[in-house]
């Protein structure tokens, strides 16, 4: 972490501290932590301060609130308002994350368990205080009042409750029934494949960006390394140096998404774009990110406000090229090129799937559909049939 931003949360903490000392608080929980933030919240209104300054010190407050609580500080991702739940509401809930824990992404288990916590803080409103009495009609009812807040993807809604009530249902738990038809999905899911780079779009791209410059050496090695290895943004900006073997040219990285490991082959020419940023134009400074911005203090491209959207942007303008929400054309769409290829050079599909770092193999088959000469050879040919051109009457 950069010393500026140490410094701005021991400002923070300053304000906690002070909170505690005012009422004489000698432990700091998470309810101590909402009132506090409440309170600056109500400060800011006022005008003492802003309520961007207020919302960081809530970060600050419940991250000493989660150092009380567990006994270490860790940086994640916080839950600023924790509802309360009856004793064994929440002793289920907490068995049920520590089931999930390790095997979904840690996104994917804050989601689900934020949802099943409102889920059985309904329950408890509903007259329902055991999981045993839930019944048809309060599921339904749930299921209702939420349905208006996931019109987007409705899945999000019931694969929580149907991954929480299976683990009910498996730790012995008797249920008063079977609600599985209360969480079908009223169709399936239309997943849209976005397209991918051409080849012209690629080298456009590639020869618009100015390697005699410091921050043109560093968005080459970045590109580069999207394009030949696929990595996620996520995972090429938390790039340490140690994470590059030269001698074995591998990269070994812990993906952001899944929480798992993957080693990649260090391309030729994605090696000597990296080499050559890190020799010519990374900041000499003490960071262990591969890529820093460009400025002090040299932290990782990360803390940026909009990191990849200003890379291609630079060189969107540059070539004329156009982007319109939703068409694909983000720094996202440099590791579909890069699927698309290996595909279009005939690479298995089991092959794909490891290189990109997919769990699940059906995530890997939506790159054969971005190859249009591979499905163009799966058409069947109707040339034996006698065809006739009619006009219209």
């Amino acid at each position: 972490m950069a010393p500026a931003t140490v410094k701005y949360y021991s400002c923070c903490c300053s304000h906690v501290r002070d909170y505690c000392q005012r009422n004489a608080l000698q432990e700091f929980s998470y309810k101590d932590a909402a009132s506090f933030t409440a309170e600056q919240l109500k400060l800011a209104e006022n005008g003492k301060f802003g309520k961007i300054y207020a919302l960081i010190m809530r970060k600050a407050a419940y991250y000493v609130a989660d150092c009380f609580e567990t006994g270490t500080l860790e940086w994640k991702r916080n839950r600023y308002t924790i509802t309360e739940l009856p004793e064994n509401y929440q002793q289920i809930l907490g068995s049920f994350e520590e089931s999930i824990s390790g095997k979904l992404a840690e996104g994917s288990v804050y989601n689900i368990i934020h949802e099943i916590r409102k889920f059985l803080k309904y329950l408890e409103k509903a007259g329902c205080l055991t999981i045993q009495d839930l019944s048809a009609d309060i599921l339904r009812a749930y299921v209702i009042q939420e349905a208006p807040k996931h019109m987007g993807n409705y899945v999000n809604l019931t694969w929580p409750l149907k991954k929480f009530l299976a683990y009910v249902k498996k730790s012995g738990v008797a249920l008063s029934g079977t609600f599985d038809f209360l969480l079908a999905n009223p169709a399936p899911v239309h997943e849209r494949v976005l397209p991918a780079f051409d080849d012209d779009e690629t080298k456009a791209i590639l020869e618009s960006i100015d390697t005699s410059t410091k921050q043109g050496r560093r968005d080459y090695a970045v590109v580069m390394l999207a394009l030949d290895t696929g990595l996620r943004w996520s995972d090429i900006a938390k790039m340490q140096l140690s994470d590059i073997l030269w001698e074995k040219r591998e990269i070994r990285v812990k993906q952001e998404k899944t929480d798992t490991p993957l080693t990649l082959p260090l391309t030729l020419r994605a090696g000597t774009a990296v080499a050559d940023y890190i020799l010519e134009a990374r900041p000499k400074c003490s960071s262990p990110y591969v890529f820093l911005r460009l400025r002090k203090p040299y932290s990782s491209m990360l803390s940026s406000a909009s990191p990849t959207k200003d890379l291609m942007g630079r060189y969107f303008k540059k070539n004329g090229i156009e982007h319109h929400f939703g068409d694909g054309k983000t720094f996202h769409g440099l590791r579909r090129t890069m699927g698309t290829n290996l595909v279009r050079n005939g690479t298995p599909l089991e092959e794909v799937s490891q290189i990109l770092g997919h769990r699940d193999i059906n995530s890997s088959r939506h790159y054969i559909s971005l190859h249009d000469e591979m499905l163009a050879e799966c058409c069947m040919d109707i040339s034996m049939f006698a065809t006739e051109k009619e006009g219209l009457q």
